[in-house]
């Protein structure tokens, strides 16, 4: 023999990689899209997904936090020292499933479970919030995990007390807990920080290795008593994905609907995962996602939380975009024909009344009540229809109008739905003029002027800017003009936003009549 070893061949040899909650086997060589196939997910386009490798090799060496989940919601643990560590690793698996057994003022007690630890004699000082084992009858293999809710002493029948660590987040559910309440899981907190290997792509075609852990969405539950603010996150996200624009280590941040209104509806702890809205002060309407836990903040409205995906949170850069599923889906049905919105409200259980036009080519343009938990709630909507025919498709530019295209939206309702509407204000016999809704933005700055010299084209859409004090007028022009924008200003005051797609529709509205827009 040369003495030669020769090397694997692993290529004929199967893979089994982690899809956001779903592992999948492949064969060697896969990609992502491989791996989004198998598990039944379709790719946002642009959004991202993030990679992590390695971390199930490390995960008992590396987690000193761990996130308890209970019948009344959950809570995470703080390990103290190595010695405590190696404890709990070797027991906190046989606790799931466990009821609480004892509760007093001071500690409640869930068990018994057989453990290797070490009894003896002897009362001992615990502290509010700390977490120790505990024996019945100095016997191990009636071991008992045991929260204390006040400081005092006990013997809890293990040598040294016992302590394991503290309650570090959701000591609210802690307080909570009572006799009839279960250990439902346990799970190690894995910092992302610990791990080099990790990384964020929008390429689906990146090869996969063994044990990698994908994801390319999160998963977020919203709140049912946050009505108006689960609607505002619903708004945010209403084309798939969040648009994260500012990012710190302790949360990320939307700016999707800044500025506009939200009510203060829940005060509650901005632990990890937690989704708040800011509902008032500066950087009113910008929404949070908490990446650690935090206290509760008086401008900080809870609406919903993220129960899968966080690793994703916790990895995008500002600029980047995350996909969203939300629970549950979002009932707004406006952009929708009748039969399609009844498809989804038979699948949500909710029973629907039709008004307005109610023709094949109808278009749903208004829904009553909005909110979807509102919907969920009384389990009932009427829906309003309008003919096709009503219905004006426009393209905004938002490569050359951004912030005139922002304000368009906030004006016309397409900022929250699928469907924008606007009073016509003014009819001449080539422009139409709009008012739409008061937007609470800061000046509509000079942008996307027509050159001086150029044609104004009949179906463009136009914004007076702050050069004049029309400003925020909204017009559209019927014919090319070569002095005057779409609001009957001046090239200098007019912000060209979009272009109406089918014109002929608007020649034949008068004035008071209600235009509906749907972007294309």
């Amino acid at each position: 023999m040369s003495g030669r070893v020769r090397a694997l061949d692993n290529s004929s040899r199967p893979i089994t990689v982690q899809i956001n909650e779903k592992k999948v086997t492949l064969p060697y060589g896969s990609a992502i899209s491989d791996a989004l196939a198998a598990a039944g997910y379709q790719h946002q386009p642009d959004t991202v997904i993030g990679i992590v490798s390695g971390r199930e090799e490390k995960r008992r060496e590396v987690a000193t936090e761990f996130r308890v989940l209970t019948s009344k919601g959950e809570f995470k643990i703080e390990l103290a020292a190595e010695a405590a560590k190696r404890i709990w690793i070797e027991n906190y698996g046989r606790l799931v499933g466990c009821k609480a057994r004892w509760t007093t003022a001071q500690a409640i007690a869930f068990g018994p479970i057989p453990s290797g630890i070490e009894v003896g004699k002897g009362e001992h000082e615990y502290a509010r919030w700390e977490v120790s084992f505990g024996t019945g009858g100095y016997d191990a293999r009636n071991t008992y995990l045991i929260l204390s809710k006040a400081s005092h002493s006990s013997d809890y029948g293990v040598k040294g007390g016992g302590v394991l660590g503290r309650v570090v987040s959701g000591r609210n559910v802690l307080a909570s807990l009572g006799d009839d309440d279960v250990i439902t899981g346990i799970e190690p907190v894995i910092r992302l920080e610990s791990f080099a290997s990790k990384i964020v792509t929008t390429d689906t075609s990146t090869k996969l290795e063994d044990g990698m852990e994908i994801y390319s969405q999160a998963e977020v539950e919203l709140l049912p008593k946050a009505k108006d603010g689960a609607e505002h996150f619903y708004a945010a996200v209403k084309n798939g994905f969040f648009k994260v624009d500012f990012v710190t280590s302790s949360f990320i941040s939307t700016d999707t609907m800044l500025g506009e209104l939200c009510p203060y509806e829940n005060l509650a702890a901005r632990s990890e995962g937690t989704i708040s809205v800011r509902t008032s002060g500066k950087g009113r309407g910008r929404i949070y996602i908490s990446k650690q836990d935090m206290t509760s903040n008086v401008y900080h409205s809870i609406v919903g939380r993220v129960i899968h995906g966080m690793e994703l949170v916790k990895m995008v850069s500002p600029g980047q975009k995350i996909a969203i599923k939300t629970i549950p889906k979002r009932l707004s049905m406006m952009g929708y024909g009748f039969e399609e919105a009844g498809n989804i409200l038979d699948a949500a259980g909710v029973k629907y009344e039709k008004a307005g036009y109610q023709g094949k080519d109808a278009v749903i343009v208004d829904q009553s009540p909005r909110t979807t938990m509102e919907i969920i709630s009384s389990g009932n909507v009427k829906l309003t229809g309008v003919p096709q025919s009503n219905l004006i498709e426009i393209h905004l530019y938002d490569d050359l109008a951004p912030n005139t295209s922002d304000y368009f939206r906030k004006a016309s309702g397409l900022k929250e739905h699928r469907v924008g509407a606007l009073p016509v204000f003014f009819k001449y016999e080539e422009t139409m003029l709009f008012k739409g809704k008061p937007v609470a933005t800061g000046s509509l700055i000079p942008e996307n002027k027509p050159k001086e010299g150029s044609i104004v084209k009949g179906g463009d859409i136009a914004l007076t800017n702050m050069a004049s004090k029309h400003e925020g007028m909204i017009g559209v022009r019927f014919s090319d003009n070569d002095k005057f924008g779409p609001t009957g200003e001046k090239y200098a005051a007019t912000n060209i936003v979009g272009r109406v797609i089918n014109v002929e529709k608007l020649k034949k509205l008068k004035e008071k009549d209600m235009v509906y827009f749907k972007e294309v």
